[in-house]
């Protein structure tokens, strides 16, 4: 089979794949000309990236070479090197024999409070010195910590792997292209807003990453990334189960503020007693037998489930928030309504698959206007559903809506999903209470935004609509998410007295599109859009 293997820039043979992402593929290989085992990332680009944007790619694989070559320190992946083969580079780097957090995660279920506080420092020696160089990792995560087998006698080796997004202090910027540039859980919420990255944005991602080690989940997810970086910004983290004396240390690193944020030297203070065993407590039992990576779109387990397993340790209520404690009915409908109106203006940076958006935009996007169309009462009854159907009900938001067979509801952070697995068409419903414009408007200001963050964006109609004679709008696109092709028709429309707005979010594949225009037009014609008081 080695004689079939590729051979790349002569010396490397690639023997089989390691693992694989977003990013490209990283092989088990051989140095054929030193006779040793390596690991070999071939760097593959994103459907859509112009040839520029390639070129530009190509320059930051090379800075990671250039920038992990310089550290020198045992909880960081050493690079040996880096060749380009037919316009493609590869990095050639330290065979690891190891699991990968996330999948220790996945099989053997969250770390020890011990073990947790040994990765923590190990990672923290690593980031230290890449700091110290003047490079920023960009994407600490558990997908890219590796963990070696424990043995007796010795905790097993822990390795911050894959600098390949990091950035270099004495470097240029090159992160013009608009691809996500880290995760969404594990991104900090000043780069989410497009802050440039800095060492205390490493110190949040460790804080999230430690958060997942010893919880089985991450710290953040709103089950897709734009409404897991809308949580990042805006809310709270889910609330600590087994982290014990974990939590201070944990606490400190997710600080927003990253002026306020624990530094290196106060975390390891705090972890290294913990390493040692001290102050350690019993794990409740948890710990699902299955769970997914805990990086993964969706998240560890259920949100709901996950709920339910935590009650009886948290006492708070399950509720569409990211609050570790009950909140007061009108606080926790304020909180879901203006989260997205927080961070619209910069979520779509991060490139990644978009949620029906709010009708609500920052006032310096969009100043406030009042509704263009003479409005006129809506019906007082709600509309007859069709044989087969059922009435979905939002007293908290004050809407309902129609629902057809074969759609069931899930919750997609602050938005309600009813989606048919069978057919894949999906309609997402949201409120705000603080509309910023016309709808017409608003589309406006929020379309540039996709076209910078979605791949394949096209922009195909963006009109005003019909709706009980209400101020409404249309935003339809196309985009590209990992190999789709989906079209999106987002029907915004403002109240009456315009102090409340809502998106109805139709997406479907986009060779579906036409046929399934008549139902969805079925569903809008259910809306209420108010309950009585």
């Amino acid at each position: 089979m080695e004689d079939d293997a590729r051979l790349v820039a002569g010396r490397y043979r690639l023997l089989s794949p390691l693992g694989s992402g977003g990013m490209g593929t990283v092989w088990r290989a051989e140095d054929v000309l030193l006779g040793r085992a390596v690991a070999v990332k071939e760097v593959t680009f994103p459907h859509g990236v112009s040839e520029e944007d390639r070129a530009v790619m190509r320059e930051r694989t090379r800075r990671e070479a250039r920038a992990a070559a310089r550290l020198d320190h045992p909880s960081a992946v050493t690079v040996y090197d880096v060749v380009e083969e037919d316009g493609s580079p590869y990095l050639v780097m330290e065979l690891v024999e190891a699991r990968t957090l996330s999948q220790v995660l996945r099989t053997d279920g969250p770390l020890s409070q011990q073990r947790t506080a040994q990765v923590g420092l190990a990672l923290l020696g690593a980031l230290e010195a890449a700091h110290r160089q003047g490079i920023v990792h960009r994407d600490v995560k558990p997908g890219n910590v590796l963990l070696t087998d424990e043995t007796e006698h010795r905790p097993g080796r822990v390795v911050l792997t894959d600098f390949g997004i990091a950035s270099s202090t004495g470097d240029s910027s090159i992160t013009s292209t608009g691809l996500l540039l880290g995760s969404p859980s594990y991104i900090a919420p000043e780069r989410a807003r497009g802050q440039p990255p800095a060492p205390a944005s490493d110190l949040w991602s460790l804080g999230a990453t430690l958060f997942t080690a010893v919880e089985g989940r991450p710290p953040y997810d709103g089950g897709e990334p734009i409404m897991t970086v809308t949580a990042v910004v805006t809310g709270e983290h889910e609330p600590f189960a087994a982290a014990g004396p974990l939590e201070p240390v944990i606490e400190g690193l997710l600080t927003r503020d990253p002026a306020h944020r624990m530094g290196v030297a106060e975390a390891r203070s705090a972890l290294t007693p913990i390493a040692r065993g001290q102050g350690t407590q019993p794990l409740p039992s948890l710990r699902p037998a299955h769970q997914d990576s805990p990086e993964h779109d969706t998240a560890a387990l259920p949100m709901a489930e996950l709920r339910d397993q935590l009650s009886s340790v948290t006492r708070a209520t399950p509720a569409p928030t990211w609050s570790a404690t009950p909140v007061p009915e009108p606080a926790r409908r304020r909180r879901r309504s203006r989260a997205p109106l927080l961070v619209l203006a910069f979520l779509l940076v991060i490139g990644a698959g978009v949620g029906g958006a709010l009708l609500a935009v920052p006032d310096d996007i969009t100043p406030g206007a009042t509704p263009s169309s003479a409005p006129s009462e809506p019906a007082e009854e709600p509309v007859a559903l069709p044989e087969g159907w059922s009435r979905y009900t939002d007293e908290q938001e004050g809407w309902s809506i129609g629902v057809p067979p074969g759609f069931e509801r899930t919750d997609r952070g602050a938005q309600v999903q009813f989606r048919d697995a069978g057919t894949r068409r999906s309609l997402r419903v949201d409120a705000s209470d603080d509309p910023a414009g016309t709808a017409l408007q608003i589309w406006q200001a929020f379309s540039p935004q996709l076209a910078n963050a979605l791949a394949d964006f096209e922009e195909l109609r963006l009109e005003p609509a019909e709706f009980r004679g209400l101020d409404a709008a249309d935003l339809e696109f196309t985009y590209r998410d990992s190999g789709t092709d989906l079209q999106v028709l987002d029907r915004g429309i403002v109240s009456e007295d315009g102090e409340q707005a809502f998106a109805l979010y139709w997406q479907v594949n986009q060779d579906d599109f036409a046929e399934s225009l008549s139902q969805f037009e079925q569903i809008v014609a259910t809306f209420e859009p108010g309950l009585p008081d």
